[in-house]
């Protein structure tokens, strides 16, 4: 048999897979900022997956075909649900069959243990090909991605091979030969003072010994059904050191074995290394798929979007997508809701990167979605990257390179150089290696200093931002920084263009003698920035504005 092709439901190609390998991906801390263990934790069904779907995500594939090539597949997978969950059934096969592979102890086993070994292996590998082929073969009109029919036809040219017909053929009596021996009579030879000096094998026999009655050892008694009774009582060697005798018996029946079982060993273990390791791999890829049209599934079923994006390439820089929400945030109400609606729930958003805006300079009150708005854009790129259906209506993305974030942490007493410094290092380090095809998101950086100097730094952050012409959302409350964004696309080098958006509020009439209260509608939309001061919403949304504490006071009698 012929070395088969790999096969993988990951990659188009080896040459694809060359590609992606080795580059950076995912730092961990924007895999901390962005929540993405919990997607992580959503799409992996089984805890077995998750290490190598947090991989899979962490290594932020850019390559556009190979992206395209998962997102025909996940597609396959999200519109037939039915063959997911028969294909889960085999994953089973295919997990035993790469344990069998990493099995260290067989390593120095003796040659009939790893013919059994191997008869074993093989078993569960025709097995599984065939189960594949055969589930595939019934959604054969169905499937329309290029992957699944690849897969479809590698399993059925496995199938018609000649070696694997013979070898399904054939596995049944090579088993059989060794599984049908349950018990071996030995003839031991003993000195004068009973030790045993020799022993050979009678017989091979397919019925163990019965113990037999009571009475029947008492009286001598041997009825139809003792035929194969001892004369004495059974002695477990299990607890003993049976190590001598378990060599001794098997170099005994590898004599016996010697013409019909041994000579194929090497033929065995061949075929074993040729053909049963390109499947391994298939267990995660196809535990991604299902786990990850699950996933899509759970979201679509509470009302909210899932959408199949347009891959753009990386060149282009754009990101547009129609309604994008955050999947962590929506994944949280499913868990803690099971039967709620989020279409009622969670405000959706429009976003439009491309030649009339890269930078986004994010403005608004605080609570009011800032911060989530930056992640899902984070989150959505991740997803797009990894072949999985995105947050939205519509999408159409580019790849990126790498993804940058920098979301502001409370006080460190560990921090060597204040938080100020810590913070000047890291946007240091993402001006190190970002390019033109990164995406940077920062989240009120540079608010450990006074307004004044954190503005004349976010200045010049986005000045070089904009020098390097990257996708970029920057979230602060700097409301001169948004509102110089005009000036600066006329004054300042490079072919960035900023944007000033803001979440927005609806002012509502409180009972107090003009006041307003605003109300957070979570809408990000383009404009100016609202220069109107929201603390004091926050203050009287806690109970701390002047006169709910003198209220407060009050009614604990502390002040009259």
């Amino acid at each position: 048999m012929e070395h088969p092709l790999s096969i993988s439901l990951l990659w188009p190609s080896d040459i694809a897979k060359e590609k992606v390998e080795g580059t950076a991906g995912l730092e961990h801390q924007s895999y901390k900022d962005l929540g993405v263990e919990r997607l992580v934790e959503e799409i992996s069904f089984n805890y077995k997956y998750s290490e190598g779907i947090k991989q899979l995500l962490l290594q932020l594939c850019a390559d556009r075909e190979t992206i395209m090539y998962r997102l025909d597949i996940m597609e396959d997978f999200c519109s037939l649900p039915e063959m997911g969950a028969e294909l889960e059934s085999v994953l089973p096969l295919l997990h035993k069959l790469d344990e069998f592979h990493h099995a260290r102890y067989m390593i120095d086993a003796e040659q009939l243990r790893k013919i059994a070994w191997q008869l074993e292996i093989l078993s569960i590998y025709t097995e599984f090909v065939s189960t594949l082929n055969g589930i595939l073969n019934r959604y054969r009109e169905k499937i329309k991605s290029e992957g699944l029919h690849r897969l479809l036809q590698f399993t059925g040219q496995l199938i018609e091979d000649e070696t694997f017909r013979s070898l399904t053929a054939e596995l049944p009596d090579l088993r059989a030969k060794l599984q049908g021996v349950s018990s071996v009579t030995l003839r031991i030879h003993l000195n004068h003072e009973l030790k045993p000096e020799q022993a050979v094998i009678l017989s091979l026999d397919s019925k163990t010994e019965k113990k037999r009655s009571l009475l029947s050892r008492l009286l001598g008694m041997k009825s139809e059904a003792d035929e194969y009774g001892g004369v004495s009582q059974y002695q477990s060697i299990v607890k003993q050191n049976s190590l001598a005798l378990d060599s001794a018996l098997l170099n005994s029946l590898e004599q016996v074995f010697s013409d019909s079982l041994l000579p194929i060993g090497a033929v065995l273990k061949r075929f074993i290394d040729v053909n049963t390791r390109p499947v391994t791999s298939l267990e995660l890829e196809i535990g991604f798929y299902i786990g990850a049209s699950r996933f899509i599934h759970k979201i679509m079923d509470a009302g909210l979007p899932m959408c199949k994006p347009e891959v753009v390439p990386a060149a282009e820089r754009v990101c547009r997508v129609e309604d994008m929400f955050d999947p962590v945030l929506a994944i949280g109400l499913i868990r803690q809701y099971p039967d709620i609606q989020l279409s009622n729930t969670i405000v959706t958003n429009d976003v439009e990167f491309g030649p009339k805006g890269t930078i986004y300079i994010l403005t608004g009150p605080n609570q009011g979605g800032k911060t989530t708005y930056t992640r899902a854009i984070g989150l959505l790129q991740v997803l797009l990257q990894a072949g999985i259906y995105v947050p939205g209506r519509k999408a159409a993305i580019s790849p990126a390179d790498r993804i940058f974030t920098h979301f502001s942490e409370e006080e460190k007493p560990n921090l060597d150089h204040g938080r100020l410094g810590e913070e000047s290092k890291r946007l240091q380090s993402i001006f190190m290696s970002a390019t033109p095809q990164s995406l940077i998101l920062l989240n009120e950086s540079f608010s450990s200093t006074s307004h004044l100097d954190s503005y004349f730094l976010a200045r010049d952050v986005v000045k070089g931002i904009k020098m390097l012409g990257c996708r970029t959302v920057y979230a602060t409350h700097i409301l001169e920084l948004a509102a110089e964004a005009d000036r600066m696309n006329e004054e300042e080098p490079g072919e960035g263009r900023l944007v000033s958006m803001v979440a927005g509020v609806d002012l509502e009439q409180t009972g107090e003698q003009d006041s307003m209260m605003a109300k957070r509608t979570y809408k990000v939309q383009q404009g100016p920035p609202n220069d109107r001061s929201f603390a004091k919403d926050i203050a009287s949304l806690y109970g701390i504005s002047f006169g709910q504490i003198v209220q407060t006071l009050k009614d604990r009698k502390v002040i009259k």
